[in-house]
């Protein structure tokens, strides 16, 4: 039996739709879900196979932009537009996976650019600000 889920993750909602099986039952003809596979396996129980979310790509990077390294949240915005920056220099924290990661700025330059703030939910290779 196909149950469908509705599951949010870095607050976008995704419709996921999973096999359910009950030990000792052999999955027989194809899935009712497109895209949802069963292939047989030890003991007579079918495993489905993963169905994959839909990729979003994030912005491209220009010249100059620096970009979140992971996918998480920004909890703390270190610099702001007009700002001198050192190569080193830390530019924000991002929250991933209850780890907190510092951006540092790979270039000196002037802040021209704050595309994030506190709160925002970023996935990796994201531009998040642009040095000059």
């Amino acid at each position: 039996m196909t149950r469908l889920f509705k599951v949010t993750v870095n607050g976008r909602e995704y419709d996921v739709a999973v096999l359910e099986l009950t030990p000792g039952a052999a999955s027989t003809g194809s899935p009712a879900v497109p895209g949802l596979s069963a292939e047989p396996v030890a003991g007579g129980v079918a495993a489905a196979a993963p169905v994959r979310a839909p990729v979003v790509a994030a912005a491209s990077a220009g010249a100059g932009d620096e970009v979140a390294q992971m996918g998480g949240v920004i909890v703390q915005v270190n610099v702001k537009v007009g700002q001198t920056v050192a190569v080193g220099d830390s530019l924000l924290v991002l929250e991933a996976m209850k780890m907190k990661n510092h951006l540092l700025a790979s270039r000196s330059g002037t802040v021209t650019r704050v595309l994030v703030a506190a709160g925002d939910a970023v996935e990796g290779g994201q531009p998040v600000l642009t040095i000059q």
